[in-house]
């Protein structure tokens, strides 16, 4: 494979970057889903009346 020219060696690192945002993200927004299902879960579970 032939060297890079700058301009290609930055677009690279320019999708590397965000490349990585996009997988923060994409971490990022997993978590709050599963928390918000979690949150759901737990508030629709029938509560004990006491007596």
């Amino acid at each position: 494979m032939s060297e890079l020219t700058s301009a290609e060696r930055a677009e690279l690192d320019r999708l590397r970057r965000e490349n990585h945002l996009l997988r923060v993200e994409k971490e990022m927004l997993l978590r709050i889903a599963t928390e918000y299902a979690l949150d759901r879960r737990a508030s629709t579970k029938p509560r004990a009346t006491s007596r």
